[in-house]
């Protein structure tokens, strides 16, 4: 648990490029996120290929989930309710697409364009700062050349896509 820890503190503030095992990453990072996983119902579901094998940026690939699971926990959800968190990854022609998806209240309509801006926030009033979609938005087409897009309806849960251009690892 420590290792895994050490691991992906050092990979957030590291900007370097690395081959790492998708799946196992993934693990890692859900494992970092324990402590505000436990304290929830919530389900998380990964689907990627066990053996998946990228060289990209670890780094922001954690940076991008770890903003994903805690914006559902603090905006999807009521306190006490049960949900179910998914991340699907495939890689298609040298695109990496990673489909994050909740199945909380869902972004009221008339927000939907100012998610990815800078300091915009619904819940002020649980701490929130209203950079971790901006942070995603920067990560996604700065850091790692791809595109991020969301799709939501009130009452449906809302479902991010981001598409990157990746590199095949060697297993």
């Amino acid at each position: 648990l420590i290792r895994s820890f050490k691991m992906v503190a050092a990979d957030q503030v590291s900007e370097s490029r690395r081959s790492f095992n998708v799946r196992e990453y993934i693990g890692q990072v859900l494992l970092s996120l324990r402590p505000k996983l436990k304290k929830t119902a919530h389900r998380v579901e990964v689907e990627c290929e066990e053996e998946l094998v990228i060289e990209s940026y670890p780094g922001a690939f954690s940076q991008i989930l770890t903003n994903f699971i805690v914006n559902s926990l603090t905006h999807a959800y009521d306190e006490g309710q049960e949900g179910h968190i998914r991340i699907g990854i495939a890689l298609n022609e040298g695109v990496l697409n990673l489909t994050y998806a909740d199945d909380g209240r869902g972004i009221p309509t008339e927000i939907q364009d100012k998610i990815f801006e800078p300091f915009y926030t619904t819940a002020r009033a649980k701490g929130s700062t209203g950079l971790g979609l901006h942070i995603v938005f920067n990560t996604v087409t700065r850091t790692l050349g791809g595109t991020v897009t969301c799709c939501s309806a009130p009452g449906h849960g809302t479902t991010f896509q981001v598409r990157m251009p990746i590199g095949q690892g060697e297993p």
